[in-house]
């Protein structure tokens, strides 16, 4: 459906498209911004989110796009407000309030999960299980090969963007076509984006329930670090360099070693005195009970007949 069938046509056309660039706009500053904790950031954010918001009414009440459609029935300026949903994912994504990390993040899977759902209707995007953890699949050389596939795909459609968008004159039908690719890059990093929720959400869970207190965290055991000190061969060096250096100790190789064997010996105390595991039984192993039995069952073997003592009282 074309905007410019639906109610009030110039005025609705020109507001969307004004919105929506602007909104790309902000999303490059926010893509390029090098201060996220900033205010400017956070203010960049919060307004991005909202003329989204917005947008996304606006788009849902002039029902621009139908399940009965294919991609070629809906207009060149049409097709851009496809990413509206794929923008709001994005922003979502940025925010790094740590409070509520897991909320926007759960937001932004949503928002990409609708996006890709609409480009899958018109034919742009392929069926595809976000569900499954990608962290958690071994690597397999198919997935290698399908994922540099994917990166040389998708620097080829930045590079073909990039040349379309500098023309100094655009026609309708190169138009359509940068509109295409831009709604096809991002569905590429729509896809990377989703599996990399999958990976985040389990370690937000976690942190939640640290902060719960449902889940106790181990202490950190700091190595025990060695003071320095200065090592010579004789009594006679240790006067010399100990006198040298007053602030740093030191010592003989014989009081070196004395030392270290009393190390050695507490640490090996302390192993020994610690509780070992208890492995579980192995069904398979052979004991000297099993080894008994079997020896007595074979010499029983050697001295009786096969069937004898079964005779079921038959003489």
């Amino acid at each position: 459906m074309s905007l410019a069938t639906v109610g009030n046509k110039a005025t609705d056309e020109q507001s969307l498209g004004e919105l929506l660039t602007d909104v790309r706009k902000n999303i490059q500053l926010i893509e390029n911004h090098d201060a996220r904790i900033s205010q400017e950031y956070k203010g960049l954010i919060i307004d991005t989110t909202i003329s989204l918001e917005r947008l996304s009414v606006l788009v849902a009440t002039l029902h621009l796009f139908s399940n009965n459609e294919t991609i070629d029935d809906v207009s060149t300026e049409t097709i851009k407000f496809m990413l509206v949903n794929a923008f709001q994912g994005f922003v979502h994504q940025q925010h790094y309030d740590f409070e509520n990390r897991k909320a926007h993040v759960l937001a932004a899977k949503e928002y990409f999960k609708d996006f890709h759902h609409l480009c899958q209707l018109y034919g742009l995007a392929e069926k595809t299980n976000f569900d499954a953890n990608r962290m958690t699949n071994p690597v397999q050389e198919s997935n290698r090969m399908e994922k540099i596939q994917k990166y040389q795909d998708k620097k080829r459609l930045e590079t073909l963007l990039e040349e379309m968008e500098n023309r100094t004159h655009v026609e309708e039908e190169v138009q359509r076509e940068i509109y295409l690719s831009l709604v096809k890059l991002w569905v590429m990093r729509c896809e990377e984006e989703l599996y990399n929720i999958n990976s985040e959400l389990p370690m937000l869970e976690h942190m939640e329930k640290l902060r719960g207190g449902l889940v106790k965290q181990r202490p950190i055991i700091k190595p025990k670090v060695m003071k320095p000190f200065i090592l010579v061969k004789s009594e006679l060096q240790k006067r010399v360099f100990g006198a040298g250096y007053p602030s740093l100790p030191t010592m003989t190789l014989d009081e070196f070693y004395d030392e270290e064997m009393v190390r050695m010996a507490a640490e090996a105390e302390r192993q020994l005195n610690e509780p070992k595991p208890v492995e579980p039984e192995d069904p398979d192993e052979e004991t000297e009970e099993s080894l008994g039995k079997a020896r007595a069952w074979d010499e029983w073997k050697d001295t009786h007949r096969r069937g004898e003592g079964n005779r079921h009282n038959r003489s």
